[in-house]
């Protein structure tokens, strides 16, 4: 299961096997999301934990764990401490720079067999679209990022 924020994205993420799909622009995610694991959600990977706390409270289930990696510079935060404490609800940073040598290396050996297997699958048909730049047009891919312009991976062609 997935959230999105519209309709492109949405079929990005079934493309990539999302099973369920819910644009939370378009309806109330946390009924979406409910009706679809009344139990609650187990893991939520959250890319905007202080903006997402309140409905990643409201969906997830006791003793789930909200796993976050990305957040704006000034986002804080807060979540409901009895609510939290009484579900046994974790919020667990996750930061590749800091993250054991060993667990890294287990990881990449995890990604390369599932890359050798042929599970990971990459274009706009697998859900993960490239954009592809020349290396001396390396200052467009940046702003692509940064202005959010693509949806996928920008790469730059060195030649």
């Amino acid at each position: 299961m997935t959230t999105v924020s519209g309709p492109v994205k949405g079929a990005l993420a079934r493309a990539a096997g999302a099973h369920h799909v819910v644009d939370y622009r378009a309806q109330d995610a946390a009924a979406a999301i409910s009706a679809f694991a009344p139990g609650g959600v187990d893991i939520v990977v959250e890319v905007a934990p202080g903006v997402n706390a309140a409905l990643d409270v409201a969906v997830a289930a006791r003793g789930a764990v909200v796993a976050y990696y990305a957040a704006g510079e000034n986002e804080q935060l807060s979540v409901p401490v009895l609510t939290t404490l009484s579900a046994n609800l974790r919020w667990q940073s996750v930061f590749v720079y800091t993250v054991p040598t060993e667990a890294k290396q287990r990881a990449c050996a995890d990604v390369a067999a599932a890359v050798h297997a042929g599970a990971l699958r990459v274009g706009e048909e697998a859900g993960l679209p490239l954009h592809r730049f020349p290396l001396e047009r390396t200052a467009e891919a940046h702003t692509a990022l940064e202005e959010g312009a693509v949806v996928g991976k920008v790469l730059v062609d060195i030649p």
